[in-house]
């Protein structure tokens, strides 16, 4: 009988190294995880029943036996799987943390206090342009790696990350890995982001950036949380956009229920993105996910209610809704779900994100608030005449502000995944396999030196009068670059501009009393997006002249 155990011992562990081998080493499995944990969870009993009809054990001993057997069975695979990364893998020319390329759990810990930028940034110091992050994962920081991986010639895909959506049954402009579907739902998204849709966008945001304003001014100079305000406003903003209605964050002054869910749900995506094959445990799990599966209901609970009435000036939605009515079948309403998801996600974080860096560094260097009034004076109407953002898209300054704040505080700092094509790509000289997940980290081009001179100096003005100081201007990418680039683009810049334009035509800012900025640019979270921690200013009217 001991015989028989070894020997079933043994097959079991030979047959998990070569499932490894000739299964799990080739293409993409991370969408089978529920099945490969039923097959675990049901092999157990399966081999006990064997065991108990053939070997004619006991139920008990049946049981230890198959639990025997499916552990050498693990054993195989996992020895097998980390012997391949140790000393065969294809990326092991590439440096990098030595625990990283065993497994992803090592990177799961590592980034675990969601300071991955931060990380990336280290390890690019210490190992170079090309850093192997993961068993089949680069992060790739050299001057031309935006345009290579991101850019409208690359033949890049997304990788298995975008994936999550999947797991609950969505679809959007964000998480489609296929091609043509992009290319086809971009083409709708596109009639939502014309010159002519944004020219009607421009009255919705000075409304409630007058309602920022007007919010600001009852703090009458004492200190204020920044992030939390500039949040509230660019979440009003798209929930308008969105569901055509606003969140009254600014109204309140307190977080929506439904961005509560979203905010606990994007730490736990960022706390789980390491590891893509996890989500779908997270997304059916009692606790871990119902934040986020909430979130869900609500939304596709306002689009449904934002069906029924349109507004007197189109919105985003309207073009979307226009989309799904001329499909008009079960598909097009899962796509109208999905994507008003996102408008709400992508749409806010980038604007808040920005805002808040870029009053940080206005309130630490008065010259550049100098330098926009000087630029914008002329350029705003006076009197009676409302504010145009039109009249102000062009300026210089107002714009170089904006550039640098996203060069050195990018909203998606860490950066978006793609899978190399199969026969490869190469990089600034550097050849990377095909199948390969990599990821241009956006923080630390930003602040390469190979792209950017005093690249941790904010100086607006490398991007109108000092251009020298760009060495690499395609680096630049912090809405991405290509057929996957930020389609809000415009929309986001046109919200800055008209906050930044109407708050420093109205108001001096100072950093609060005991604030140093420190906690905001030190202690922010990476979680895809930057979840920023409190940063206090001084808002105070202008004296008249």
């Amino acid at each position: 009988m001991d015989d028989f155990l070894g020997w079933a011992s043994g097959i079991s562990a030979s047959v998990g190294a070569f499932s490894h081998v000739f299964y799990f080493s080739r293409g993409e499995h991370h969408t089978q995880t529920m099945l490969c944990l039923q097959l675990f969870a049901a092999s157990i009993p399966l081999s006990a029943l064997v065991l108990v009809r053939f070997m004619h054990f006991n139920y008990g001993q049946a049981l230890l036996h198959a639990a025997d057997i499916v552990i050498c069975f693990l054993a195989g695979l996992w020895t097998s799987m980390i012997i391949y990364r140790v000393f065969f893998h294809r990326l092991n020319n590439f440096p990098g943390p030595w625990s990283l390329k065993l497994t992803k759990f090592s990177q799961l810990i590592s980034l675990w206090g969601l300071d991955g930028f931060r990380k990336t940034f280290k390890w690019h110091q210490k190992y170079g342009n090309v850093v192997r992050t993961g068993p089949n994962e680069l992060s790739i920081a050299s001057p031309s790696a935006p345009t290579v991986i991101l850019g409208p010639r690359s033949q890049c895909i997304r990788s298995p990350w975008y994936d999550y959506a999947i797991y609950q049954d969505l679809e959007s402009l964000h998480s489609t890995r296929d091609v043509a579907t992009h290319e086809a739902r971009r083409r709708v998204w596109d009639r939502g982001f014309s010159i002519k849709a944004l020219r009607d966008y421009e009255g919705r945001i000075t409304i409630y950036t007058h309602e920022l304003l007007d919010k600001i001014s009852t703090f009458s100079g004492k200190p204020m949380n920044a992030s939390a305000w500039f949040n509230y406003f660019s979440f009003d903003v798209m929930g308008d956009f969105a569901f055509g209605k606003s969140f009254n964050m600014l109204k309140t002054g307190r977080m929506h229920f439904a961005i509560a869910w979203l905010e606990s749900s994007m730490i736990l995506l960022g706390h789980f993105s390491p590891i893509a094959w996890a989500i779908p445990i997270g997304a059916i799990a009692p606790v871990v996910g119902r934040n986020f599966r909430r979130f869900i209901r609500w939304c596709a609970e306002q689009v449904d209610e934002r069906r029924l009435s349109e507004p007197k000036v189109p919105d985003v939605t309207s073009w979307l809704l226009k989309a799904a009515e001329d499909r008009g079948d079960k598909e097009a309403t899962k796509w109208l779900h999905g994507d008003s998801r996102l408008i709400i996600v992508a749409g806010s974080d980038t604007v808040a994100i920005a805002l808040t860096h870029l009053f940080y560094y206005l309130a630490i260097n008065p010259t550049h608030v100098h330098k926009l009034r000087e630029e914008l004076e002329p350029l705003t109407r006076g009197g009676d005449q409302p504010f145009n953002v039109r009249d102000v898209q062009n300026a210089k300054h107002l714009n170089a502000v904006i550039n640098e704040t996203l060069r050195m505080h990018p909203p998606v700092p860490s950066g978006v995944f793609r899978t190399t094509p199969k026969h490869g790509i190469v990089v600034d000289g550097v050849s990377v396999p095909g199948g390969v997940n990599v990821t241009v980290p956006f923080y630390v081009i930003g602040r390469s030196e190979e792209c950017f001179v005093r690249p941790n100096e904010f100086i607006p003005e490398r991007w109108y009068s000092e251009p020298e100081l760009v060495k690499e201007k395609d680096a630049h990418a912090p809405f991405s670059l290509g057929p996957y680039g930020c389609i809000g683009k415009q929309l986001a810049l046109m919200e800055m501009r008209t906050v930044v334009s109407l708050l420093v035509s109205r108001f001096d800012v100072k950093l609060a009393p005991g604030e140093d900025g420190s906690k905001l640019l030190g202690k922010s979270r990476d979680a895809f997006t930057l979840r920023m921690e409190d940063l206090n200013l001084v808002f105070e009217e202008r004296k008249a002249a």
